[in-house]
């Protein structure tokens, strides 16, 4: 798979140093993590609560979440296209709940599995190549709409000094996205040709288990690659015991 997140990266976040977790952040110590309660509530307050800008953490607002671009080949069996997203504005997370966070500080492990129950994407697009084996093109606006998605996600940290105090990055991540269901709508595809494009919906949505399958790895690269460049900027600001405090 093929993706372009450099100017994701670049535009999700803002520079700040010394930051401290905002006020209304609940904090979980090393205690309270094993106890499976305190960790997974947590994390499903603060996604909540970053519904707007963080100064502070030098972040963007989560709902919505705004990519500028994503390039990427989805892919490999019933798909094979380049799909040009461009303004992506990813929506949801407020409605995210958390039943599982599990925290190892040998391992330096972070688990999640967390609920986001209309996780939809509205953008511009730019696409072609061929969906089981019918050539298709277009580009104009749309969306994908994932509901009930199992969101599981796997962080891996590393471990450094800075000042005096202890920080994590991360060193590896990896998503998964298994919802429930899946819905679309693209416009413009063929170029206006509606009779084609009605044919070719009709096509995708009878396959959308099959077709789904074939191209979520290359959205779990990419989305994971956006969730930990958004983890990373908390961590790099936010010494470890000001998180687990």
């Amino acid at each position: 798979m093929r993706y372009l997140l450099a100017t994701i990266c670049a535009s999700l976040v803002a520079i700040s140093f010394g930051a401290k977790l905002p006020t209304g952040f609940k904090k979980c110590n090393l205690k309270q993590i094993s106890s499976h309660q305190c960790l997974p509530n947590a994390i499903e307050s603060a996604i909540k609560q970053m519904n707007r800008p963080s100064k502070k953490l030098g972040l963007v607002s989560l709902e919505p979440l705004v990519i500028p671009l994503m390039i990427m080949d989805a892919g490999n069996q019933f798909v094979t296209a380049q799909h040009t997203y461009k303004n992506m504005r990813v929506s949801g997370f407020n409605e995210t709940t958390c039943s599982k966070a599990e925290f190892n500080y040998t391992e330096k492990t972070l688990n999640l599995e967390c609920v986001v129950p209309h996780f939809r994407m509205d953008f511009n697009y730019e696409g072609r190549g061929q969906i089981m084996m019918i050539s298709a093109y277009g580009n104009g606006t749309g969306w994908f709409l994932l509901g009930d998605n199992q969101l599981g996600l796997t962080f891996k940290f590393g471990e450094y000094e800075k000042k005096g105090k202890t920080y994590f990055n991360i060193i590896h991540q990896e998503l998964r996205m298994q919802p429930k269901d899946f819905d679309f709508d693209l416009q413009n595809m063929f170029d206006g040709d509606e009779q084609s494009a009605d044919r070719l919906k009709q096509i995708l949505k009878e396959n959308a288990p099959e077709l789904y399958e074939d191209v979520r790895p290359g959205y779990e690269e990419a989305f994971g690659k956006v969730f930990a460049s958004i983890f990373e900027k908390i961590l790099e600001r936010v010494p470890f015991v000001d998180i687990f405090g």
